[in-house]
């Protein structure tokens, strides 16, 4: 038993020796017991001042931490040995449903301190425990409380000194991504008591294997030595309070998209796969379904006028001549007929790239891609006996030679694309 198992209450210290024990089912009857008493059992203190709401946190009994803070929550800042509190307890065991509820309950705790000046996040990169730095990061987003990215321990080290010292780059990635665009490269580049930035120590320390992936993390994130860093610590600290009062001002129209956002470490990549599936059926279907009633819908009949052989119309109607099936729209407006064409074939023919790419490795592969190729001649079909003459060979040649090469040259237009769609992000939210 270690320093927090010791003062673990009876009922709460898990017996290995015992198969029918079941810690949700004691957990649940002591958290009662708790609230029904009400005893000055939470505020007992061992030698080392660990409290109850210590152990609790340890084991990682959610239920009893619920019902001690819901007493006082007080408690939950309460220092025990080396000045550890009741959630950097928690994090060093990787609790992250404790470290939520702690932090749900009292904000404040972010902020806690060791006598080494470490918070919650230092402990959590140090004991290498991911799920509580992930968990940790999102809460820290969430409440706005920035300013723990930036906080230093003894030695000067920020958690993402610690986590490049110990050359771990899933960590080194959350931590980075959180950190808001506006001071990411000061905090980047925060310096210890050695003149040491992140980018030094991984330099210093060199491993065989990952350093070059986390250096290119570090140096597209604006990473450098310290000794070509040229701003001072004190315009550094200004700059980032500066930027920091800029991001919390346009905090509140980014939460929703923050929240609403993939993150790769947060998200299973199978849930991310299935809801790209549902989409890529969606727009295939709904572009398939275009094909067969585009805009303004079709001629019912056909109306080829007669011309006799003094070139006069015997015909008194005023419409314009046309075939039953034939796009009424295209009839009268072929631009806008075949730039309709031109798009939904680009949706079209995407959509089915992506259900090709997305069902790899499926049962059944090779009747999967037949459908697929069914389904794109179909369409090609479809787009062209619905266009009138005077764009049917526009039409054929958007249909074949455009739907052939669209997923290679989205390929091709991916990067500027994506460069694109960052301005144009950037410009709204200039403008929100």
């Amino acid at each position: 038993m270690d320093a927090f198992e010791t003062h673990l209450p009876k009922e709460i210290v898990p017996d290995s020796l015992h198969n029918s024990f079941n810690p949700r089912r004691d957990e649940y009857a002591i958290a009662g017991k708790i609230l029904r008493q009400r005893s000055d059992f939470v505020f007992d203190l061992d030698k080392d001042g660990f409290s109850p709401l210590h152990a609790a946190a340890a084991a990682g009994q959610v239920e009893t931490v619920r019902a001690i803070l819901g007493i006082d929550t007080k408690l939950c800042r309460l220092k025990g040995r080396d000045g550890n509190t009741p959630l950097l307890a928690a994090v060093m065991r990787g609790k992250t449903d404790v470290i939520r509820e702690i932090i749900s309950s009292c904000v404040d705790c972010l902020e806690d301190e060791t006598v080494q000046s470490q918070t919650a996040l230092h402990l959590a990169v140090l004991h290498r425990e991911i799920g509580a730095v992930i968990a940790i990061v999102e809460l820290i987003t969430e409440t706005n409380r920035i300013d723990v990215f930036s906080k230093k321990d003894e030695h000067g080290n920020t958690a993402l000194h610690l986590a490049t010292w110990r050359k771990n780059r899933q960590m080194i990635e959350v931590l980075v991504q959180a950190i808001p665009e506006d001071s990411r490269t000061f905090e980047v580049n925060a310096m210890n008591n050695m003149g040491l930035s992140a980018l030094d120590l991984l330099i210093m320390f060199p491993s065989e294997a990952g350093d070059r992936e986390i250096y290119e993390k570090l140096v597209e994130a604006g990473a450098q030595k310290g000794r070509d860093v040229g701003t001072t610590n004190v315009e550094r600290t200004t700059s980032t309070s500066t930027c920091q009062e800029r991001s919390t001002e346009s905090q509140s129209h980014k939460d929703l998209v923050k929240y609403f956002t993939f993150k790769k470490y947060r998200d299973s990549p199978s849930e991310a796969r299935s809801a790209l599936l549902v989409v890529a059926s969606l727009v295939a279907t709904a572009t398939f379904q275009a094909s067969l009633t585009p805009p303004g819908g079709t001629w019912q009949d056909s109306n080829i006028p007669a011309v006799s052989q003094n070139k006069t119309s015997v015909n008194s109607t005023n419409q314009q001549a046309h075939t039953a099936g034939q796009s009424i729209m295209g009839t009268f407006n072929g631009v806008a007929f075949t730039l309709f064409v031109f798009f939904n074939t680009i949706g079209f023919s995407v959509s089915l790239s992506m259900l090709n790419i997305l069902t790899l490795g499926f049962p059944l592969q090779f009747q999967l891609q037949v459908c697929m190729m069914a389904m794109y001649f179909s369409h090609n079909t479809a787009m062209t006996s619905i266009a009138p003459d005077n764009v049917k060979l526009y039409c054929i040649l958007i249909t074949s030679i455009l739907a052939a090469t669209t997923p290679s040259l989205m390929r091709l237009l991916e990067k500027p694309i994506g460069m694109l769609c960052q301005f144009w992000d950037s410009m709204l939210q200039k403008i929100c």
